[in-house]
């Protein structure tokens, strides 16, 4: 299994919303710059991250594939943001 080096983690990208939790169909939903994702791997150092929910940008991080898995790597430094709540909360900007 890979092992990230610190300050570098894996994200799993949450599908894109096309209805607004109030209701509104989004015409085009890849046409936001903000994503939303889970991490699941991370160095020991970086290891209070594990299942948190983060928001990054659109461009941030590579895709790879892991198992049979698509995955996010990214550096922690590309995070903008981390949910302070429940890690299956609901998570909307």
């Amino acid at each position: 299994m890979w092992q990230p080096k610190p300050g570098v983690v894996f994200v799993r990208k949450d599908a894109n919303k096309t209805v607004t939790d109030g209701g509104i169909v989004l015409p085009n939903p890849e046409s936001s710059l903000t994503l939303e994702g889970s991490v699941t791997h991370t160095s020991d150092q970086d290891s209070w991250m594990d299942g948190v929910k983060v928001l990054f940008s659109k461009f941030s991080g590579s895709e790879v594939k892991v198992g049979s898995e698509s995955l996010l790597i990214m550096r922690t430094d590309d995070i903008l943001a981390i949910w302070q709540g429940e890690k299956d909360g609901d998570f909307n900007v």
